[in-house]
Formats: C-alpha cells, structure tokens, sequence
C-alpha cells in the first residue's frame, strides 16, 4: 500500500499510525517511512515533503528488523548494511522520494521473520 505522506510535523507511514508531534520552524520537519512485509511482499514506500520542501537530512534508514517507533528507531541485529546511504542518495534534495522493489535496492539481507524497511528523514523550504 503507497501512502503518500503530506502536512506538517511528526508523520510515520505504514498504514496508519501518526504522531501528533509538530516539528515545523526553521530546522523543518521530521518525515517517516515504516513499511512491513505482508505475506511475503513488501509494498514500496514513497514519502514527500510539502509542495516547496525538499528533504535536507536522513536520520535513519534501516531495511531489516529495526525497533521503535518515528524518532526513537534503533537499527536491528540485520538487515542490508548500506541502506542509509543508499536512502541518503536517492532521497536528499528531492521533494519526494519513491523507494520501488526495496529488496533489490537493499540487497539480502539475514533476517529471519518480518522484515521492515523504515526511515526518518527531515524536510525543510527551499
């Protein structure tokens, strides 16, 4: 399921969860990314920034078994070792990003059970 992510503040995606937090000024905003396999496939995700924002920084990125939640994630014990700055390069500058087929962008990774794909990214006014 693609949800694109609009509005002000704290944002996660992932089907429905969203934080009410606002983070808007001038060090912008948090944006996050949260997607779980289900049965077997993962659906891509693609998150933006408001119209005239770019994405200016990745807090994190993690295509494995991560834990917490938007602003507290913690990379897993696997999972694909570069996807940070993998995110980093395909997403910094653009006002939005779409992630298609993350196994293959990410690579295999030796998890065992769900695995989920979640980044943190901030955006700001160009």
């Amino acid at each position: 399921m693609d949800v694109p992510l609009h509005g002000h503040g704290k944002r996660i995606l992932s089907g429905s969860t969203r934080s009410p937090r606002s983070d808007s000024g001038a060090n912008g905003y948090t944006v996050c990314a949260d997607t779980s396999e289900v049965q077997g496939k993962m659906m891509p995700p693609d998150f933006d920034c408001q119209q005239g924002d770019v994405i200016s920084a990745i807090k994190f990125a993690d295509y494995g078994q991560a834990t917490g939640a938007c602003g507290t994630y913690k990379r897993g014990k696997c999972g694909g070792r570069n996807t940070l700055n993998i995110v980093k390069k395909r997403c910094l500058g653009k006002g939005k990003c779409e992630l298609l087929a993350p196994g293959k962008i990410f690579g295999p990774t030796n998890c065992k059970g769900t695995i989920r794909l979640v980044i943190e990214a901030t955006c700001k006014k160009t």
